[in-house]
């Protein structure tokens, strides 16, 4: 007997026969409107979570344990809404050596001062780091669509040999020129 349940990601009504359901650590059951949605969901996670891990062990330079200040992680999160995660990590590795260098040079006197600064640097080059992401995907979806099955390719000259009979320079005259 189907209950009713709302999706945790988009806040849909639906049946829990219908509804993707994961149970968590504790024993709860949480529901999404399918396997793929909560599969993007954890991936995101994932690299919100590396990219965090990225900017405080190696761009901040923070012990382990040592929190990302909370302004840096709104402005990456207001960054998420139009760029992917990935392209703000590469915009971080490709930035690592200017804020690392400014940090040290500026002796800011406050954590949002820094954060700003380095929000700065990162929302300078975002553009052009986005640009040449979109290309590489989109050359990466080009070669998957084209890419070739030679097996078929195999199969079919095999077929095409085995059904076509030599009718020597007969195959290449028309009608008219027999």
């Amino acid at each position: 007997m189907a209950r009713q349940v709302v999706c945790k990601i988009c806040r849909k009504k639906g049946d829990s026969d219908n509804f993707y359901k994961v149970t968590g650590d504790n024993g709860l059951n949480k529901y999404y409107c399918s396997k793929e949605e909560y599969e993007n969901l954890m991936n995101e996670r994932s690299k919100f979570k590396s990219l965090m891990e990225y900017v405080a062990l190696e761009v901040l330079e923070y012990e382990d344990g040592q929190i990302v200040p909370p302004t840096m992680v709104k402005k990456i999160n207001k960054l998420n809404e139009f760029y992917d995660y990935d392209v703000i990590s590469e915009c971080f590795k490709q930035n690592k050596e200017s804020i690392q260098y400014w940090v040290k040079v500026k002796n800011f006197s406050s954590e949002y001062g820094m954060t700003s600064y380095i929000m700065k640097i990162i929302e300078g080059s975002i553009n052009d780091i986005y640009k040449t992401w979109k290309y590489k995907k989109q050359q990466q979806i080009k070669i998957e669509n084209n890419s070739v099955d030679f097996d078929i390719l195999n199969q079919l000259d095999n077929h095409n040999a085995e059904n076509k009979e030599d009718n020597g320079i007969l195959d290449f005259l028309d009608e008219e020129d027999i």
